[in-house]
């Protein structure tokens, strides 16, 4: 028995491996559903300015582990395709497309828990996506004051002609480093994504033109990031992130993003995905143009909530937008918002000795 079972995990490792033919698009499919992940937070390290929301998990499962508080997050995002073409003499390119993700994150004693589902439908020539709905549930725990660890598990069905599903489990550590040079308050983060069954004869467009060995997202992507701040001035603070993925070990991705936050309420950041195989491939049709995003944060008084929560009595909601310009003439704009209950708490426990007074 244990002979079949090595035997047939060898064979779907060859097979992933030697077969690779994702679309457009694929290897980086979840930041297209919300507007923080689109616009640089689509990283093992939380991007440049470190934000982290419920799909963060999707990157590194490790990165909720120093939140303190519920977050609930709602995003959509609606394509549009200004370059739409006919394959094989069918009118079978869309014109439009759209996502949607909502999360929540929920810190406890002992671990924070965070499940996010994200729904996308893009039946584009040029980023032939399709439609699925996929959902991940993970936990964090930080270990010391700099070192956490998590861990997802994700399902997926992907619909139409050739549905598949995909079922498996994310890892991931991030580490909190001493400034050095002129990088403060750095961050290294390393995650193994999709280890589990990835899609097999699902019918997509690939990025050879063929619609052979579409599965996707890589199984099996060690995803390496650093960031930090390069300058705190005033009340403007500016850091950058760079992430290097390996799908299947038979691509290249490399994720740039560069924030600024102003004043801790507002964040502007920028982003771009250099993608080798999709460059190869598709030349001009696989470059993307940077993503541009803005967030604002805003505070509320929750004193309804308050009354079963004393921690409660003022919360926060972070409305964000994004816009890219992505393959073939598809544009995509993004939109979202996320509710954080509570306010940090930022005053140390205070130690009595002796009852002092």
């Amino acid at each position: 028995m244990k002979k079949i079972l090595l035997l047939a995990g060898t064979a779907l490792l060859a097979s992933t491996l030697f077969a690779y033919n994702p679309p457009f698009g694929g290897e980086e499919m979840f930041r297209l559903t919300n507007p923080e992940l689109m616009s640089g937070a689509a990283s093992a390290t939380g991007g440049a300015n470190f934000t982290v929301l419920p799909s963060s998990i999707v990157y590194n499962p490790a990165l909720p582990a120093w939140e303190q508080r519920v977050e609930v997050d709602a995003s959509g995002t609606i394509m549009f395709n200004s370059n739409k073409i006919s394959i094989l003499g069918e009118d079978s390119d869309s014109s439009a497309g759209f996502g949607a993700e909502l999360g929540l994150m929920v810190p406890t004693k002992w671990f924070v828990f965070t499940g996010t589902t994200s729904f996308l439908a893009s039946d584009f020539y040029g980023m032939n996506l399709r439609k699925s709905i996929v959902a991940h549930g993970g936990a964090s725990k930080e270990i010391s004051r700099n070192l956490a660890v998590g861990a997802n598990a994700y399902f997926g069905y992907y619909m139409g002609s050739g549905a598949d599903f995909t079922v498996g489990a994310d890892v991931g550590v991030l580490y909190k480093g001493d400034d050095f040079a002129c990088f403060k308050n750095p961050r290294y983060g390393f995650a193994l994504l999709n280890l589990g069954k990835p899609l097999s004869g699902y019918e997509t467009l690939g990025i050879d033109g063929s619609f052979d060995d579409a599965s996707y997202p890589g199984f099996l992507t060690p995803r390496a990031s650093f960031a930090a701040t390069v300058f705190d001035v005033s009340k403007v603070k500016g850091g950058f992130s760079c992430d290097v993925a390996v799908p299947s070990f038979q691509n290249f991705i490399a994720d740039f993003s560069f924030g600024v936050v102003i004043d801790k309420l507002i964040n502007v950041s920028l982003s771009w995905q250099g993608n080798a195989r999709e460059l190869a491939e598709g030349g001009s049709d696989g470059f993307n143009v940077p993503a541009l995003g803005v967030s604002m944060k805003f505070l509320f008084n929750s004193a309804k909530i308050k009354e079963k929560n004393s921690d409660w009595e003022q919360s926060e909601i972070i409305p964000s937008v994004a816009y890219q310009n992505l393959y073939s003439g598809i544009h995509a704009a993004s939109f979202g918002a996320r509710v954080n209950l509570g306010l940090k708490d930022t005053t140390p426990p205070e130690i009595i000795i002796w009852n002092e007074e």
